[in-house]
Parts: structure tokens; sequence; C-alpha cells
């Protein structure tokens, strides 16, 4: 294996070049490396040469070696005085093998086309690197997401092309001058010229070695962000709830200008993923405050701004290219960002050099973003160095070009900017320390209150159970007792006791919420049970403050629903108290409306008003922010407010449902919310004589034709699932009205059946 590279200056008209041009492909014909080759590889990088001197360039590659692989872009650099040029660098390989897969246009589904471009690889033999290049998308990321999977061990490098206009939403992006400049001077070669595509080429050998280097050199400071708000893929609209750019203007005064990007490309944002540091600095922004990207960004990931000394930053090159060293490489190729060279001010050659010592023949490009990708770590990459290294056969000696390390000279004065950089590193670390230690109290204190919460669910059932006990054993005084005055004293115990077995169960769900341990548990319950319950629990004060209470419900309203009555009736004392405590004088208004949404569904809408002073729009403010839970304090109001508007909300999260609140200063607040309810007997509440056993058929109302056809789909729903508890109180619906003659004998039919369990016959019935 052995590689050329060859830089040739291009302008237009001039014929000088194409004499150039002609004169090294002859030269790389003629070379016995050529003849001796199982494969070449070609790659080219373009600066400012327009497509059309490209396909030339293109063809007359074709024309000298037509069995090379080809592959180039054109650069992205943030220098332009650098001219207009062709790198042409050619690689012979022995006994390795190259395959080239490309797509030319923009693919339709970027994630199919990479699983199936990366299934063609995991298939190839000895699949050890691929280079990826490609045209900028803000969908890029889902190509490589795809091409990785299942070829984690191949080293996948490469980069993109393009600019920031490919990756947002065109006119409304704002940026520099040069990088927002037409899409036309970009494009891809492969085996042909593409304006737009993506390039793979693959590098097969049983014998073959790669070793690749990530270098980033910026490291991170200060406190993470978090990625509150994206707009698609790439583009994040607020960290930390405000507008991402403005966190630019915070902590490094840069306004968002035409001079943007250039402003902060030496300040990058990183995300660690996967244990890799993986940099962003947006080349763009809008209007609205957006930042862009090449790569994908993901809310809810955090970020942090990064720092780097000059010194420091080429020495982490160096150390990587002595590593790469001991590899001794017969190739090498290097990826470089355009950020680097606005970083380095010049010194960004020494980068390349530090590899160039012991592989002067290599290839080095930059684009718009970097690609690497190994073992689960990496991706479309900012800001970094991407250095592979190829050998054929086994190990070899470690090449040394390397002088002597220097001595750092004693007493002498430090630059400021040395000075700086030792100081940001000590306060990031302490910083880093100190944010480790809080995650640590975090979880000790979460152990702590689980443990807690454990400990108390043992209490809560050694409490509960006597507790039961006693309001079971007053009932039965309350029932048997002849005597008026021992049946008032058992109905106050048993009121007492209902209400500090209520209060238990909201301390209790307080604890599990704490906990995250809070669950619906649903059963049947009788609605008047419900209603009977609330009044008994508010009454007291109702009537102390001299108060009016109104209870309005349909007339329709099931007498039999499923859910989860306790936590319903939670909610609702939880509201009504708050009324009661903020009404001095007037009503409180508990409505219930009812629409059915099924043939064994209603959706109940719960509304209570009251006539108290309302709350300012201030303290309102403030509600709105408890009921969206952001503010995750819900023990600061547990004494005030009952169980708190926040955990009101939590457990209306449970049903799918959420409070609502309109209030007037001075005239009271309405809080309502919509519950969804399966029905276990459409018999109405209201009427006293809901059957539990069969009347006479005269004394039983008539069923609609609608209630008659909502009831039978419900029973075919039944049979379909084969629930006998629903059946039965759907037969007992049924008996409790008048049928037609045709339905009543079905109806004796299905009772029979029900009772032999014959679900075979009850299916048929039901149709």
């Amino acid at each position: 294996m052995i590689q050329y590279n060859y830089m040739l200056n291009w302008s237009e008209g001039d014929q000088g070049f194409w004499d150039k041009l002609e004169k090294v492909m002859q030269t790389l014909v003629m070379r016995p490396a050529s003849k001796q080759a199982n494969a070449i590889f070609i790659q080219l990088s373009f600066s400012q040469m327009p497509k059309d001197e490209a396909v030339k360039v293109r063809e007359k590659i074709r024309s000298f070696l037509p069995r090379a692989v080809v592959a180039g872009i054109t650069e992205t650099l943030f220098s332009p005085q650098l001219g207009s040029y062709v790198q042409l660098n050619c690689t012979f390989f022995q006994n390795s093998k190259l395959r080239l897969m490309e797509y030319a246009g923009i693919p339709e589904d970027f994630a199919r086309l990479g699983v199936e471009f990366g299934q063609k690889v995991a298939a190839m033999p000895d699949a050890r690197a691929a280079m990826v290049l490609g045209t900028t998308d803000g969908n890029f990321d889902k190509f490589l997401e795809g091409f990785v999977c299942g070829n984690e061990n191949v080293v996948v490098f490469g980069s993109v092309t393009g600019t920031v206009k490919d990756i947002g939403t065109g006119s409304s992006i704002i940026t520099g001058a040069l990088l927002g400049e037409s899409n036309d001077k970009y494009y891809l070669v492969g085996s042909e010229l593409m304006p737009q595509g993506i390039v793979v080429v693959v590098f097969c050998g049983e014998s073959l070695g790669v070793r690749a280097d990530y270098v980033l050199g910026w490291k991170p400071i200060g406190k993470e962000m978090v990625i509150t708000e994206t707009m698609g893929p790439n583009v994040i609209s607020t960290l930390d709830g405000m507008p991402a750019v403005d966190i630019y203007r915070h902590y490094l005064k840069v306004k968002p200008d035409e001079n943007f990007v250039y402003n902060i490309a030496e300040f990058p944002l990183t995300i660690e993923r996967e244990g890799c540091l993986i940099a962003r600095v947006p080349p763009g922004f809008d209007e609205e405050g957006r930042i862009f990207f090449n790569g994908n960004v993901n809310v809810g990931e955090r970020v942090r701004l990064t720092y780097a000394v000059r010194e420091d930053f080429l020495h982490e090159t160096e150390l990587a290219s002595e590593k790469m060293s001991q590899f001794a490489p017969d190739g090498l190729f290097i990826v470089a960002c355009g950020t680097r060279s606005l970083f380095l001010q010049g010194e960004e050659h020494w980068e390349t050099r530090y590899y160039q010592r012991f592989a002067n023949q290599l290839s080095s490009c930059s684009g718009t973003g970097e690609i690497y990708c190994y073992q689960g770590q990496g991706g479309l990459l900012n800001c970094a160095l991407i250095a592979v290294g190829f050998r054929e056969g086994g190990n070899k000696s470690a090449l040394s070009f390397y002088d002597e390390p220097e001595t750092e000279p004693e007493n002498t004065r430090m630059l400021l900017s040395t000075r700086m950089a030792a100081f940001l590193d000590v306060i990031t670390k302490e910083l880093e320390q100190s944010n480790r230690e809080l995650r640590e109290l975090a979880v000790k204190n979460e152990e702590a209150s689980i443990a807690k919460y454990k400990f108390l669910a043992n209490v809560r059932r050694e409490i509960a159970t006597p507790l039961k006990t006693v309001i079971r054993l007053e009932r039965k005084i309350r029932k048997e007792s002849t005597e008026d005055k021992i049946r008032e004293y058992s109905r106050e115990c048993h009121l007492a006791g209902e209400k500090v077995y209520g209060i238990l169960g909201r301390i209790f769900d307080f604890l599990e919420m704490e906990a995250g341990d809070l669950d619906a548990n649903e059963a049947e319950y009788r609605v008047s049970t419900l209603l009977q319950d609330l009044h008994n629990e508010i009454m007291d004060e109702v009537i102390e403050k001299g108060l009016e209470m109104v209870t309005e419900l349909p007339p329709d309203i099931p007498s039999v629903l499923y859910g989860d009555e306790l936590r319903i009736r939670q909610i609702l004392v939880n509201l009504l108290n708050n009324a009661v405590r903020f009404t001095e004088k007037g009503s409180i208004h508990l409505k219930v409306t009812m629409e059915k949404i099924g043939p064994a569904d209603v959706l109940l809408h719960f509304s209570v008003k009251d006539t108290g002073v309302g709350i300012t729009p201030e303290n309102f403010a403030e509600v709105q922010r408890v009921l969206s839970l952001s503010d995750d304090r819900p023990q600061n109001r547990l004494n005030e407010m009952g169980l708190g508007l926040n955990v009101t909300q939590r457990l209306l999260k449970l049903f799918g449902s959420e409070l609502h609140m309109e209030t007037e200063l001075g005239k009271g607040t309405t809080c309502s919310f919509d519950l969804r309810q399966r029905v276990l007997n459409w018999f109405p509440m209201k009427q006293k004589n809901a059957p539990a056993l069969r009347d006479d058929a005269d004394r039983k109302p008539p069923i609609t034709e609608e209630e008659l056809a909502e009831t039978w789909e419900a029973l075919r729903e039944i049979a379909a699932g084969q629930d006998m508890d629903s059946l039965d109180y759907m037969l007992e619906t049924l008996d409790a009205y008048r049928l037609p003659e045709r339905e009543a004998a079905l109806l004796l039919e299905l009772q029979t059946a029900a009772k032999e369990n014959n679900w075979e016959l009850i299916a048929k019935l039901v149709q």
C-alpha cells in the first residue's frame, strides 16, 4: 500500500492546470504500484472550482485509471483567500478491495437508505472502514444511524459539504456571506458528479488494519443547559426556556448579526452522547432566536459551552499523532473542521504537519461537518479533526519522527491566556465535582423517600384495618339500636371515622406521589354513594359558614359506574374544600353533566363554582404554573390547600384529564374537569328502586329504541371479551326495563346461558 498526494491550483482559462493534471495522471499510471495494485482509490477535494470544470477532472481520471474508485467533495472553508484548487490523493492497495455505493439526489427516507447501505456493508467479508461523503441535510444523521447499525466495528469516517441553507428553512436563516452563499458551488463526486447525494467507499481486506483518531481540543466549561424546545432535527429553539441565540449574548456578549458565526466559533456547544463529547457550532440563526446546526439535537439533551487554549489545543493533536505513529500507517486521511482554522488563526497548518512527519503524502480535506462513528460512539460532528490510518499486512515498527519534548523553563512569566486557561480548568472541575455531589445527594434523598413511603404504607395498613373495624361496628350499632340518642352518637362517630379515613388517604396519596408510585385503582361504584360521601365530608363546614350547597345532576345519570371512586372523591373534596375555604357568603355549586360516548361509556363533566373572593391576576398566573406541573413542590401547599392544586392535577393526569380554572376577582372561581367512565348499570340513579331482582313487568319503565340499541351493542362487545362481571350488570340493566316481546325472550335465554357460562351461545344470542 502506498499513497501519493498532489495539489493543483486552478484558474479560469488556465491551460497549465490541465497540462499538470495530465502529467500527474501519466505519472500515476507509470508507477509500479499502479500495475501491482489490487485496488486504487482516488480522493478529490475541490475548492471554488465550477461544476463543469470538476466534471472534466473526473473524466480525465477515468480516461487514465478507469478501474479507480473515485470519491470527492467541495471543501467548505472559512478562508476564501486560499484560492481555487483541486487536491488529488491516490492510494494503491496491494491486497485490499474497495466497494463503491452511491445515491444521487436527496433520499426520500434517509434512515431507510442508511439501513440498506449498512446491510450491504455488513454482508461484505472483512469490511474494515467506510468513507462516507454527503451533501448537508437536516436528516443526514438518520442515514448515519441506519448505516452504522450492525457495523459497529467498522470505522466510519468522512465529511459533508454544503451551506447552512441546506439545513434549515431557506431564506429565513441569517448567516455570514460565505456560509450563506449559493449551493451551486458545492457538489459530490463518485462515478459521476452529483449536486446532491451520498457516496460511500468501503475498504475491505483480511490483512487491512485501520486506526482512527477523534480530536476535539475544546473543554466544557460552566453549567449545563437543557434543550427545552427544538424545531425539526437540527434546530434549537430554546435553551433553559430562553431563545437559544440569547445564550451567546448572555455569556459572550455576542449579538446575532452577520459576524455571528465568526464570533462564536471559538466557543462550541458540546453534547455528551454515549461517553463521547460532540461539538456543535451554529452557522446560522433566525429572527425568532433559533440556532441551526448541521447535526441533530434532541429535546432534553444537556449542552455546555467550551473553551480552549491554543497551545493546549495543538498539543492534543500532537499527542494523537504520536499515537497514530505507533500504528505505522501506510496511508492517512484527515478530515478537519474549518472552525479549527478560525480558532488557530494561521497556525492550523501545524495540525496537518504533526501527521505529515510520518505520512507526508496524506490526504486532508475540510467540510461543513465531520463524520466519525466507531463502536457506538460519534456521529455527524463539528469542530473536530478525524485522522484515519490504513496499513496492509501485520504489525510494523513504530515510526519515530519526533523531536525531544521541550522542557518548560523555570522562573518565567506565564502568558495571560495560560493562566486564564488554568483558572477556568480548575473552576470547571470544581463545578463538576459539586454537581456529582449534588446528584449523589439527590439519589440518597430519593432512596430515603421511597424507604419512608414503604414504611408508612405498612403503617397505613395497620391504622386502616382497626379504623375500618370501628366504622363497621358503629354502622352495626346504628342499624341495630332502637334508641335515637345512641343512633345519633353512632352517626357522628361514623362521620368522624370516615373523615379520619379520608385524611389518611390524602396523606398517603401525597407520599405515593413523592415516591412516584401514584396509581389508579378502578372498581365498581355507585354514584349515590359517591355524592353522599361528598356531602358528609364538607357539609359541617358549609353549615358552619352559613353557605348554601347546591348539587345539580342530569336526570338520567347511570346508577353504577366503573372507575376510581376514591380518587374522584378526593379530587372533588379538595375542590369543594377550597371553594368553602375562600367563600364567606353565597353558595357552592357542584354541577355534573353527562354525554354518552359509546355503548358502555359516558363522559362526565364536573364543575365546582363558588361565590368567593376570586383570584387576583398575579396569583392566577402562579396558579397556572402549578396546573402546568412545572412547579414540582406540592408539599409547600399541602397545609394551605389540602391535597393542593398540584396534586389534584396529578391525580387527573392519571385519568387523561386536566383541571381548568376560571376566576373573577370579587365574584368567585369555577374549577372544572372531564372524566370518562364505564357504565355498569344504565338505570338512572335518582330512581330509588334500581332493581337487583326483577319487578313485575307492569311496574317497569319502557326502554327507548336508542337505549336498547346501545345496550345490545355493549352486549356484543362484552361477549367478544367474555367479561362475566360486565355481562351480569348489563343483564341486570335490561331486566329493569319493560322490553319488547322478542328482546324479553332473548333476555331469558341470555340469563340462562350466563348461569351456564356458555359464551358460545351468548355470542350467538347477542348477534
